[in-house]
């Protein structure tokens, strides 16, 4: 998506927000498959004034402002895709009279594991099951999670830190055979992964996927850091079109992901382009600056295509933010944040990597240390994006803004995918219907 249409979506958020309104913050948590590939997305919220912050709101109320956002104003395909959403449901929105039902076919309702055997609560559990709604349990715990409750899912989400190796193997095979689906939570490592997968879990939540340690004894790709100099050097706001030409021209891999994408589908252009400098001029210098940025990306082989979304959200949001609080140019705030996913990629620590990239002194303190405006943007994006929401504030921009600059980074990373043809992902979701009790 081009920055324009991003920057005009952000002012239209703006002019439509009453001052002092406050403002429902959404973020998506990735549920993995087996795979390790996004099979589904949680959906996190929090209530938001402008001036105060996250602020705590009945949960009800919290819920139905996030579920009216997500139906009405977002839109689930936005947040989502064509993958399912998770949505945690309290026990005040459980216990109403009409429990409120949204896209069956595409939300799953998630119940706290805590709720007991409260007669409204199963009742407000069953009537969603008969208008089509699967059901997961959040944190199970043998101890405190009604067996009245558990007849009535159908995902089971197990908090991995609570049960030893010993006892989630003992744990999975019954779940399992009561015909219920397993995501591990808070996976924190390969290994836990792993293990989880063979007890024939199929969903993970966590962080696994984002620790360089797990990858120290990888090597850099060979040409990885010959691609990444293009991609930094391209984000330089005084290079040339011309200079841009000569740099992809005389990179082989390059020059042919940027024709094969010009001439995809998603173009759909009347005549086949096969030069560099009509790709150019077709693409615009914007849209080439993101295509480099995920070919650059996709050349570490052997990683999963959430971590490219991750890293190309996270450079959109950096660089929507320094818009906003008028930084130019915000080029610099793009690669930092396009680049703070390298040292998981590559498997390097950060300092070792940016010490082989021409990068700006500014981008190398943001990525190093943190620092400076720059580390500043990038901070907020990485608390939104795992919904720490009293952390995920820059400058004076407000909440709502920030929300909306989040929308359109993970919009913008979801179609630069798109515009790649990279391979999706199948959802996760029970293959027995509600009902089957």
């Amino acid at each position: 998506m081009p920055a324009t249409n991003i920057t005009q979506n952000i002012n239209a958020v703006a002019a439509a927000t009453p001052e002092g309104a406050s403002v429902a913050l959404v973020a998506r948590q990735p549920i993995y498959g087996t795979a390790m590939t996004v099979v589904a997305y949680e959906l996190q919220y929090a209530d938001a004034g402008p001036e105060s912050g996250p602020r705590a709101n009945p949960p009800k109320d919290d819920a139905l402002r996030m579920l009216a956002d997500a139906a009405l104003d977002i839109g689930l395909d936005r947040l989502a895709g064509a993958l399912p959403v998770y949505i945690r449901y309290p026990r005040e929105l459980l216990s109403a009279a009409e429990p409120l039902s949204l896209h069956p076919d595409r939300v799953i309702i998630e119940v706290p594991g805590d709720l007991g055997g409260d007669e409204k609560v199963l009742r407000g559990i069953r009537a969603l099951r008969q208008r089509g709604h699967h059901i997961a349990l959040d944190d199970f715990s043998p101890q405190t999670t009604s067996p009245a409750l558990l007849e009535l899912v159908d995902i089971v989400k197990v908090p991995l830190p609570n049960f030893t190796p010993e006892a989630l193997a003992r744990l999975a095979p019954d779940l399992i055979r009561r015909g219920l689906k397993l995501v591990a939570k808070k996976v924190a490592t390969i290994e836990q992964f792993e293990h989880a997968s063979q007890l024939g879990f199929g969903g993970f939540q966590g962080d696994f996927l984002q620790r360089p340690q797990r990858f120290h004894s990888q090597r850099a790709p060979r040409n990885g850091f010959a691609t990444l100099r293009l991609v930094a050097t391209v984000q330089n706001p005084d290079c040339t079109m011309r200079e841009v030409e000569q740099l992809i021209s005389q990179d082989l891999s390059m020059s042919y992901r940027v024709l094969r994408c010009i001439n995809s589908s998603y173009y759909s252009l009347p005549k086949k382009v096969d030069s560099i400098r009509q790709a150019l001029v077709l693409l615009g210098m914007d849209n080439l600056r993101q295509l480099c940025s995920l070919a650059a990306l996709q050349q570490l082989e052997n990683r999963p295509p959430s971590l490219f979304v991750t890293a190309m959200a996270r450079a959109h949001m950096c660089e929507q933010l320094a818009r906003l609080a008028g930084q130019s140019p915000a080029a610099p705030y793009f690669i930092t944040g396009l680049f703070s996913m390298l040292d998981v990629l590559i498997g390097m620590p950060m300092a070792k990597i940016v010490d082989e990239l021409p990068l700006a002194p500014a981008v190398e303190r943001a990525l190093v240390s943190g620092e400076g405006d720059a580390g500043a943007a990038l901070a907020c994006a990485r608390a939104y994006e795992s919904a720490t929401w009293v952390h995920a504030r820059y400058r004076d921009i407000a909440p709502h803004l920030i929300r909306a600059a989040y929308l359109d980074a993970v919009y913008g990373a979801e179609q630069a995918l798109q515009q790649m043809q990279m391979p999706g992902a199948g959802a996760l979701a029970p293959s027995v219907r509600p009902g089957r009790r």
